[in-house]
């Protein structure tokens, strides 16, 4: 049997500590390391006199739209905190962006209405658009630096609330080791799956490491064109914005079959 040709190659996921393992597997299948140098860290929002109102109050919304596991997770946890369960008003319809992210309801006794078949908030903005009657009211439980994306779409047909509930913050403790590694130049890869992420890298690393010597593969485009920002051309663009697309993405730069 042949080398796969990451043999050996070491690669370092940012992502926020614990949620690389689908990564890290794949990788150890094709032979390389996957080393983990978190850039971004999620803590739930604490609960305000206006997000419990909210949470008291869900049968005035017709949809809950979630964009991501995160929003899932730190609402329903809020959700518990407020009403002792994870009831949801029954008339209440749930969109998510994608199945991976639909599939994080169940725990919590819920599925979605509405999944999109898009790749992009872009096109999970057009796909609700069309999903959503005039005059529809939308709860829509994000990040602190969530787009505003689906709000401006939805604007003049729904009305929408952007209930804040896990913020994005750079994490306390660093990997001194794969710091020093990196501006050594020992790597492959650098993965990036936030703008976030980019950012407090480049925080962290502006005076050591020059953004041209960087060799980044980013989730989609809009954490490829956060890297540009900082004057780094990335190696690999995933054009599907998950595990999935940036696997793929990455066996197709080194010219290997990918299986899920």
């Amino acid at each position: 049997m042949s080398q796969s040709r990451l043999q050996n190659k070491v690669f370092i996921s940012t992502r926020p500590k614990g949620k690389s393992e689908d990564l890290k597997r794949w990788f150890a299948v094709e032979g390389a390391t996957l080393l983990e140098l978190p850039m971004i860290e999620i803590q739930p929002v604490p609960l305000s006199a206006k997000m419990k109102s909210t949470l008291e109050h869900l049968e005035k919304f017709d949809w809950l739209v979630f964009t991501s596991p995160n929003g899932i997770r730190c609402f329903f946890e809020q959700l518990k905190t407020v009403q002792g369960n994870y009831s949801l008003p029954g008339k209440m319809k749930i969109a998510t962006v994608g199945k991976k992210t639909a599939s994080k309801l169940t725990p919590y006794g819920h599925s979605a209405r509405f999944i999109n078949h898009g790749q992009t908030g872009d096109e999970f903005s057009e796909e609700l658009y069309e999903e959503i009657t005039e005059g529809e009211k939308v709860l829509l439980p994000v990040g602190n630096l969530a787009r505003h994306l689906i709000e401006e779409k939805l604007a003049g047909k729904a009305t929408v609330e952007r209930m804040e509930v896990y913020q994005t913050l750079m994490p306390e403790v660093m990997n001194d080791d794969i710091l020093r590694r990196i501006e050594a130049d020992d790597y492959e890869l650098i993965i990036f799956t936030s703008p976030s992420g980019i950012d407090n890298f480049r925080l962290l690393t502006e005076n050591i490491i020059t953004p041209s010597a960087l060799r980044l593969a980013c989730i989609g485009d809009t954490t490829a064109k956060a890297a540009e920002k900082h004057g780094i051309a990335p190696v690999v663009v995933a054009s599907m914005s998950n595990s999935e697309g940036l696997m793929a993405a990455i066996a197709g730069h080194y010219n290997i079959a990918f299986n899920e």
